[in-house]
């Protein structure tokens, strides 16, 4: 059928060309025409075949020498990340019942790296590490200037599992165990942003990926387990909320529950109370013990595609409060806050009395519990990996006459956040 083909593909060509060419040539001279026409195609069939050969030969060796420097799956699972934060520190104080306190200026560094992995579509395991204070969760940064000695506190602040089952919608259901990152919608006002709590936590989110989100989290925490098992204390918690938007506006809150178990006990106490106050009851020391309610609003307008501006507030109270203190049992705190493009501005006010709130999980920065006052805070975004932070810090005790009060004091923090 081919040959037919090309002998009527060849005879129609012939028929094109002039009458005397044509009459020109024999059936024979045209049978040699059309085997050199087969011979010409079938050697560029061979040709084709080498190219395609070869080509599939290029591509077998690209893929052998892509594989022999693949890494390892167990690593191409891993995402790292981390960031330093050097700081330059100032603090004056004024004086508190007759006492001065000195002056300090101070550089801090403060170094985390950590890793997360993907180890099932399911399933999720993270680890950070940081420098800070072995018996202060509230620490991570190191104080320079030891004659340059090594920066020796380094540990683990993080250590978890994160299981968030397909089964369950979108994903909406997240359960954790471990050292965990913050698991609650919460402030600085009851907690230190550098705390990663212990235990084990679960958290459904409702419509998740909506615009509006409700959700439930509940929590049992591990705080401390002296070596006497029947004397370990827990702290049980639970928070509802939700979050959300609405055109230009995004909102969130949440309203939660903690109770801390026999924390305030003899053979219970933090090593660092940071200004909760001790009392003696049986020849033994203790402090108050803690049932923590809390909510907390948050409202913000995005006003342009580059700016928006909001406030936020909290409020708490220790219904479990008890002691010569158990009066000082409540918190808040109220913030305003506009950024537009690399600048943030925010201004906030906090009023944290002594029982209020664990002090061993409190603020740092603005001196933790039986304390108030302003803090002022600019954040410029150098790029996508830097940071440029100036913090202003204006607090004194809520009552001085309290054991554990600190000085008056103003603090300015210069910060410069890289990440990795």
């Amino acid at each position: 059928m081919r040959r037919l083909i090309m002998v009527a593909a060849l005879a129609l060509g012939l028929g094109l060309l002039p009458s005397g060419w044509a009459a020109a040539a024999t059936p024979a001279e045209l049978e040699a025409k059309i085997k050199a026409m087969e011979q010409a195609l079938q050697e560029m069939k061979t040709q084709l075949t080498q190219v395609q050969q070869s080509q599939q030969q290029e591509q077998q060796r690209a893929v052998q020498a892509a594989t022999a420097n693949k890494l390892p799956s167990w690593v191409e699972r891993m995402t790292f990340f981390g960031d330093v934060r050097f700081r330059y520190e100032h603090t004056s104080y004024d004086e508190l019942n007759g006492t001065d306190k000195s002056d300090r200026d101070r550089f801090r560094v403060r170094l985390r790296f950590g890793v997360r992995s993907q180890i099932h579509e399911d399933v999720e395991l993270g680890m950070r590490m940081t420098l800070g204070s072995d018996t202060d969760p509230t620490s991570t940064n190191h104080t320079m200037g030891n004659y340059f000695s090594e920066f020796s506190t380094w540990g683990v602040d993080q250590a978890y599992v994160k299981w968030m089952p397909s089964l369950v919608p979108d994903k909406g259901l997240t359960f954790s165990f471990g050292k965990v990152p913050q698991p609650f919608v919460t402030t600085k006002i009851i907690w230190d942003s550098d705390v990663a709590p212990e235990g084990a936590f679960i958290n459904y989110t409702f419509n998740k990926g909506g615009d509006w989100r409700p959700f439930a989290t509940a929590a049992f925490m591990t705080v401390n387990q002296p070596g006497d098992w029947s004397n370990n204390t827990y702290a049980p918690a639970a928070q509802v909320g939700v979050k959300g938007k609405a055109g230009a506006f995004s909102l969130e809150g949440a309203a939660g529950y903690t109770s801390w178990g026999d924390l305030g006990d003899a053979g219970n106490l933090p090593p660092n109370l940071h200004g909760t106050p001790t009392y003696t009851e049986g020849g033994e020391t203790r402090t108050t013990n803690y049932s923590v309610w809390d909510v907390y609003a948050k409202a913000a307008f995005k006003f342009s595609p580059k700016g928006s501006v909001g406030m936020w507030g909290q409020y708490l109270q220790n219904s479990d409060a008890e002691g010569p203190y158990k009066d000082k049992d409540t918190g808040y705190g109220v913030a305003a806050f506009v950024s537009y493009d690399k600048f943030k501005f925010e201004v906030l006010y906090k009023n944290v009395q002594a029982d209020a709130t664990p002090g061993f999980i409190a603020d740092s920065d603005s001196s933790y519990v039986n304390r108030k006052g302003w803090q002022l805070d600019l954040k410029y975004k150098m790029w996508k990996y830097g940071t440029l932070e100036v913090t202003y810090y204006n607090t004194e005790p809520e009552d001085a006459t309290i054991p554990g009060a600190t000085n008056k004091s103003q603090t300015i923090f210069v910060n410069t956040i890289f990440k990795f």
